[in-house]
């Protein structure tokens, strides 16, 4: 398909005039968006040409002609140049408005022209859904952080800035701080591809790595947790909020996951916990352990067990992460811990415990091996104590179990 096009048509929706001629406009249509550009002409019906779509005689045909070359022309030297031809940019031009530098432009709209750009990828299979959430998360956060700046003031303040704020107000571990970063220096790149002068500042920005900074709780610091419990009236967001960390911690399901967990999903009789995650879109089997069980019962209070209808409340992340934050506090742990850290502690502390890396992975509903073996670092000793199980090559030397 071709990135523009533009043909004539005759606005018969629009009121005839006293003449009883109709306006003639000119149908744009830029990659998945059109509009109508009025050409200031007009032509009785009876001389206009439906099935060539044009007029009739010759004059007004050549006056048409002449302002679609304009347009052509237009067009043509915006993607000759490198330039991101939009609609907006064509009406500019056509109603003869001053055409702003493409570095003068709106950087949060050309990240929102650049979604819709790769949405057609989703159904063709070259991009997942779940890409395009993370996009769409990311602008919502640039937009919440800073309204709106242009291409030309990208700078590093601004990067160091928007990381300080995911940080320090939507307490973002670098793990998610880093796929933020990731999706804003593709943009910054899709922009200097069109030709458009941009600073790059993730020369001079280190983008957090994933686990830079990840933590776990051990099994002391989650019992702490939940030694809170009696602190907190049950229908204060405290103890809901606490019960949801707890219930992250003995079975691994994501935020997303829990807030998403319907009372069908949970095999009281199977023992364990089936349900598609909103992130990937693809199955997970987990154990329904006793603690898990524990927290699910005491929010069932008799009702069938076996609907649709959710388990848990609907908060936000970062209002969840704020009042964990200060459970944490409480608990007397001294660790930066958001909910996700709950999931990798599931991880951890089944690893410390014998459990295989292949049966955690599946808990986890992981599609590889490797995107769990990265919990293994925050504890090398279970990678010990598994190997200490076999004599097959000898004794494993200078362990003390």
């Amino acid at each position: 398909m071709a990135e523009y096009s533009i043909r004539f048509c005759l606005r018969t929706d629009k009121p005839k005039k006293r003449n009883g001629k109709f306006p003639i406009y000119l149908r744009v249509r830029v990659r998945d968006k059109e509009t109508k550009i009025p050409t200031n002409l007009e032509v009785v019906p009876e001389h206009w040409d439906a099935k060539k779509n044009e007029p009739k005689y010759a004059a007004l045909r050549t006056l048409l002609n002449k302002k679609r070359e304009e347009i052509d022309m237009f067009a043509d030297r915006m993607i000759a140049d490198g330039q991101l031809l939009t609609i907006e940019a064509i009406k500019d031009f056509n109603s003869g408005k001053k055409i702003v530098s493409p570095e003068r432009q709106s950087f949060i709209s050309y990240f929102e022209e650049y979604i819709k750009r790769i949405e057609k990828f989703v159904e063709k299979g070259k991009k997942s859904k779940a890409t395009i959430a993370t996009y769409k998360t990311t602008i919502r956060l640039l937009k919440e952080f800073k309204n709106d700046f242009r291409i030309c003031d990208m700078n590093l303040r601004i990067i160091e800035e928007f990381d300080s704020y995911l940080e320090e107000v939507k307490l973002n571990a670098p793990g998610g701080r880093r796929n933020k970063h990731k999706n804003i220096r593709t943009i910054i790149s899709d922009i200097a591809k069109h030709g458009i002068p941009i600073k790059n500042p993730y020369v001079y920005f280190k983008i957090p790595q994933s686990g830079e900074k990840d933590v776990c709780l051990n099994l002391d610091e989650v019992e702490a947790l939940r030694k809170l419990r009696p602190k907190f009236n049950h229908q204060s967001s405290e103890y809901k909020i606490l019960q949801m960390f707890l219930f992250s911690c003995y079975c691994g399901l994501r935020f997303s996951d829990v807030i998403d967990l319907k009372w069908s999903n949970i095999g009281f009789d199977s023992s364990f916990i089936e349900k598609e995650m909103v992130k990937t879109k693809t199955k997970v089997k987990t154990p329904l352990y006793n603690q898990a069980r524990t927290v699910v019962l005491e929010l069932s209070k008799g009702q069938k067990l076996n609907n649709s209808t959710k388990v848990f409340y609907p908060y936000s992340a970062s209002h969840v992460n704020n009042v964990l934050a200060k459970l944490i506090t409480m608990a007397g742990i001294e660790k930066h811990i958001t909910f996700h850290d709950a999931r990798r502690t599931f991880a951890t502390l089944l690893l410390q415990n014998n459990c295989g890396i292949y049966e955690v992975s599946k808990f986890l509903g992981h599609k590889s091996v490797l995107i769990t073996q990265r919990y293994l670092k925050y504890d090398m000793s279970a990678l010990y104590k598994s190997a200490s199980k076999t004599e097959i090559f000898g004794k494993l030397k200078g362990f003390n179990s």
